[in-house]
């Protein structure tokens, strides 16, 4: 019961210290065996394919970074990590969080490289809230410093990310991890204001592996990397300003080549995809097209409707369905300006700046992309009517979707193709009056051609109705029918309009000439066939009658 003394405890601590610290050696020898024993020579995974810029590019675009909302994206990174570690199995230990660091020799699962990946991108969407929150709150220096150390902090985790692609990867992913861990270096460098010749080098090393990494592949990846690579470009011009610019750039940019030479895929030689031009023809007038996904979908378009001509068979429904896919990626490009035009018109409301015009010229040019829609659109619909046709006169052989279908059918899609030149020519005016010479007369122009493009539609219509009649037996109105056609084609022809318009006209003449020809020999077979019949059926009475008295029994 007596309470022990300090002499006690004095006497006691040797004994306890001299316990403790061999229980910590044992462990420590235990720790080395088992490290010995269990790690490998050489590491497990190799030749591992890892696309870092399409994976965080498509993880920014759905998480918030369209719209500048950094601390949604971080909350998705913090996500992410979590779910990566436990899919890894790297467990921090229970209750106290005990770091298990990522060993290159140890890493079985592919998706363990994500973790750095993911790392890096949490502490730099960070650091971009940061640096919003110092143009609005107080004590900008302690924000600028806790925005200085997480972007350390991502640069940290990008070299490791590039020390892992380039032990773990095959030539392209070690070249992607170089590249973001130079962008990510040369971002920091810039930021921190102290070293601008090392960011530039950082920089020129991060672009010219971008510019390389975008041509190995289609037209979709090549934009992506188009559009980082000017970024890149933008990031340098500024740090070279801040430098004040004695650097000679493209002594460095040579140095960057030469250090990445090492590379197989830097150096080997591939012939790049077609670019996509910024930009949207219509009518001679170019508009500028800075939505980079909106670039992408017109040229999966044009893809699409250049397939169209290449087919053998276009008489088939791919052509169909090659033309609607084509529409649709075009109406879904118009959908990303339509929320560009938005976004700039929010913004210029509380900021100042040029945004209204920004939005006004991205309103022109969704404008002038619907105008190109509806130009699709009534080259589809004259296709499919020109195919019927051709299906129902014999010239080309019916499929089972168009047995049911008649010239009485065709008719009635000639006459909804008419509405589309309604739309094209009470949007279109809006557009040429921007151009700078005669424009009055460029809208009287394009309102004659589209005039006389409704006529030889309406021609057709009344060649389709007049051959609806020709197999019904009706003479009188298919006549009716061919001559209005033929009033109509004569009146485009004489139009002032395109030459090409006059031509197709001209052909048209011809055509409804040879229907009328066909059409009259068939009426007369059918008259003739009428007549046989009846002379025929006059004959049989006569004989009935003779039978009929001759075997009477009056």
């Amino acid at each position: 019961s007596r309470p022990c003394s300090r002499r006690d405890h004095r006497a006691s601590r040797p004994r306890n210290e001299s316990t403790s610290v061999a229980s910590v050696a044992r462990a420590m020898d235990t720790m080395d065996t088992m490290q010995v024993d269990t790690a490998p020579a050489e590491p497990v995974l190799s030749n591992v394919s890892l696309e870092i810029l399409s994976i965080i590019s498509a993880a920014q675009r759905e998480h918030g970074l369209r719209h500048r909302d950094y601390a949604r994206y971080r909350g998705y990174c913090a996500r992410r990590l979590a779910r990566l570690y436990q899919a890894c199995k790297m467990k921090h230990g229970k209750g106290r969080f005990v770091k298990k660091p990522l060993v290159a020799n140890t890493i079985a699962d592919e998706r363990a490289l994500l973790v750095p990946l993911v790392q890096s991108e949490r502490a730099w969407a960070y650091a971009m809230e940061m640096k919003d929150l110092t143009n609005v709150k107080r004590r900008r220096s302690d924000l600028r410093q806790h925005m200085l150390r997480r972007l350390k902090k991502a640069v940290t985790h990008a070299n490791e990310l590039a020390t892992f692609c380039e032990r773990l990867g095959n030539d392209q992913t070690a070249l992607e991890g170089d590249a973001y861990a130079n962008y990510i270096g040369g971002v920091c460098a810039v930021e921190q204001g102290k070293d601008y010749v090392g960011a530039i080098t950082k920089l020129l090393r991060a672009k010219l592996a971008y510019a390389k990494l975008g041509v190995l592949g289609d037209q979709k990846r090549l934009e992506l990397y188009r559009e980082r690579t000017e970024d890149l470009a933008d990031l340098v011009r500024f740090a070279h300003y801040k430098q004040g610019r004695t650097a000679d750039l493209k002594a460095m940019e040579k140095e960057a080549a030469i250090s990445l030479a090492s590379n197989k895929v830097f150096t080997m030689k591939v012939e790049a995809p077609p670019e996509i031009e910024d930009k949207i023809r219509w009518h001679a007038m170019d508009f500028e097209l800075k939505n980079r996904d909106a670039r992408v979908l017109i040229a999966q378009a044009q893809d699409c409707l250049a397939k169209v001509d290449a087919l053998k068979n276009a008489t088939g429904h791919k052509a169909g369905m090659l033309f609607a896919k084509g529409i649709a990626f075009y109406d879904e490009a118009r959908m990303k300006l339509n929320d560009d035009v938005e976004k700039e018109t929010a913004k210029a409301l509380y900021q100042q700046g040029d945004d209204e015009d920004k939005a006004d010229r991205i309103k022109l040019t969704e404008i002038a992309l619907s105008l190109i829609v509806k130009d699709k659109l009534i080259d589809r619909n004259k296709f499919v009517c020109d195919q019927l046709d051709k299906k129902l006169s014999g010239r080309a052989k019916k499929e089972k979707a168009d047995k049911k279908l008649n010239f009485g059918d065709l008719a009635r899609m000639y006459d909804a193709a008419t509405v589309d030149y309604e739309d094209l020519m009470e949007t279109a005016p809006m557009l040429l009056r921007l151009k700078p010479e005669d424009a009055d007369k460029h809208i009287e122009e394009f309102e004659v051609d589209c005039e006389a493009e409704v006529m030889l539609l309406k021609a057709r219509q009344n060649v389709a109705l007049a051959c609806h009649y020709v197999q019904v037996g009706n003479s009188k109105e298919a006549k009716a029918y061919f001559e209005i056609a033929t009033d109509l084609a004569t009146d485009a022809e004489g139009r002032d309009c395109a030459g090409e318009i006059q031509d197709e006209a001209t052909e048209l003449l011809k055509e409804i000439e040879v229907r009328v020809a066909k059409a009259q020999r068939k009426l007369q077979e059918a008259d003739d066939s009428v007549t046989t019949s009846q002379s025929g059926s006059d004959l049989t009475s006569k004989v009935a009658e003779k039978f009929s008295k001759l075997f009477s029994f009056r």
